[in-house]
């Protein structure tokens, strides 16, 4: 991570604390934000630090907007080289159930956000959100739809899907190699898909918590996944694929590699598993 970038992020971040009084502005990361107040006030700036974790924030905007958006909570993570190279990633989450997503608010502010690269964003991400506060939380029908069958959980797990533009077998193949070596340093619960696109499906005990941690630590390996996904799935199809459990004790922590058609079985429905595959 470049020092000009930490410094920057930590401006940013104590701007933000600034402007919104109380914990409007939650620093989900706060050893790390110490870490780097301190470091980046003794550094001169230029030179890189070694870190592996992303900053992240939670903003929570019921306490801006109290009856627009009471169930609105943004959460904002600061890849390593943000801002110089790239934008803030972000997510609109329900505050009453971190684990549902509004989709079309995630979207819409991402796609807004794309060409402010070099630029802190968050400040223009509240502008958007001040201007929007009225329409910003209305889905489409179909992520309504969606919602309502994923309230649907009597006898399911809940699972995140990581998606990857592409993950190659092979021991020549170093990045996705550290990242089973990751995931089992981790004791990351789940199973792998090669291919085009790559997937790691997560699955209980581990947590979204687990999923997010290991998709920053795959980012700093050098593969990004595209977000951390919820989906769930029918308990007795997961352990009939072998996903998690006894089953990866048995193969001494590592991930289930999987095929399509085993992954197929783990979600016993094709509409979820386009989902998981990212096919619409």
């Amino acid at each position: 991570m470049e020092v000009l970038d930490a410094q920057r992020q930590v401006e940013e971040i104590l701007t933000l604390k600034e402007q919104w009084h109380g914990d409007t502005i939650e620093v989900k990361t706060p050893a790390l934000f110490s870490r780097l107040q301190k470091v980046t006030n003794n550094s001169a700036k230029t030179g890189r630090l070694e870190v592996k974790k992303c900053l992240m924030i939670h903003v929570k905007c019921w306490h801006i907007y109290p009856e627009e958006l009471k169930d609105l909570l943004l959460e904002i993570e600061f890849p390593l080289e943000y801002p110089s190279e790239t934008t803030c990633r972000l997510r609109a989450l329900h505050a009453s159930d971190l684990h549902l997503e509004y989709k079309s608010c995630t979207k819409t502010i991402t796609n807004y956000v794309e060409s402010m690269c070099g630029f802190e964003c968050v400040e223009s991400v509240m502008d958007w959100i001040a201007e929007n506060k009225d329409s910003c939380l209305i889905e489409s029908e179909n992520e309504n739809d969606s919602l309502l069958v994923g309230n649907d959980r009597e006898g399911k797990v809940q699972c995140f899907i990581l998606r990857y533009n592409h993950l190659l077998s092979g021991r020549e193949h170093k990045k996705e190699k550290s990242m089973l070596d990751v995931a089992k340093k981790s004791k990351l619960q789940g199973g792998l898909l090669w291919g085009s696109p790559g997937v790691v499906i997560v699955v209980p005990p581990s947590t979204f918590e687990d999923a997010n941690e290991y998709a920053s630590d795959c980012r700093t390996i050098g593969k990004r996944p595209d977000g951390v996904e919820e989906v769930w799935l029918r308990l007795d199809c997961a352990e009939e694929a072998g996903l998690g459990g006894l089953a990866q004790q048995k193969r001494g922590g590592k991930l289930r590699e999987l095929d399509t058609a085993t992954l197929r079985i783990a979600c016993d429905d094709e509409n979820v598993l386009r989902m998981v595959l990212g096919v619409h």
